[in-house]
């Protein structure tokens, strides 16, 4: 029940919600655009640092969590990266999310959604903005990609130490 509807299709299968995706990737891509539009307007000297973190999130974050994932190579609900951390790196099944892999993660999320808040201030349409942005991208992401890995995780090492896995079973421990 990803989409809030209990439907056929998707109490049979495990496989993401395709609408559910679409609004979900929308959303990030939203959420990315405006912010990196505003650092490279607004405050052009941050944006290599806001580049390097968008760089960083796809490339080593992915390897050092995807990689690790029981969805590795398939379309997971997190913006099907399984199937990206795919063509980038090999698989890592023995090991589990670790420091660096928090650090990597939270470090480039933190610049990538810091910056353009900052580079926003003094503009409230623009700081607005994107505060709608990335609301609707995180509200989304955990809706979405968290509250479905707290159902269909088998991972033990996502119930121990990720951090939004935490989040999503306190928000939906009903479902």
């Amino acid at each position: 029940m990803v989409c809030g509807v209990e439907c056929a299709e998707c109490a049979e299968s495990k496989e993401p919600d395709k609408w559910a995706m679409r609004f979900l990737i929308g959303s990030g891509v939203w959420m990315l655009a405006y912010g990196g539009y505003m650092v490279a307007r607004r405050r052009p000297k941050w944006f290599p640092v806001w580049l390097a973190a968008f760089i960083t999130w796809f490339t080593l974050c992915k390897y050092l969590i995807c990689t690790r994932c029981e969805n590795y190579g398939k379309a997971c609900d997190f913006y099907y990266l399984g199937k990206w951390a795919a063509r980038l790196f090999p698989a890592q099944p023995g090991k589990s999310l670790d420091a660096a892999g928090i650090i990597a993660e939270g470090g480039s999320v933190a610049i990538l959604q810091l910056l353009p808040a900052i580079a926003a201030l003094g503009d409230p349409k623009k700081f607005l903005g994107f505060l709608a942005a990335l609301m609707t991208n995180q509200g989304a992401q955990v809706a979405i990609c968290c509250r479905r890995c707290i159902k269909y995780s088998t991972d033990p090492w996502k119930a121990d130490t990720c951090p939004s896995y935490k989040l999503a079973e306190k928000i939906f421990s009903r479902d």
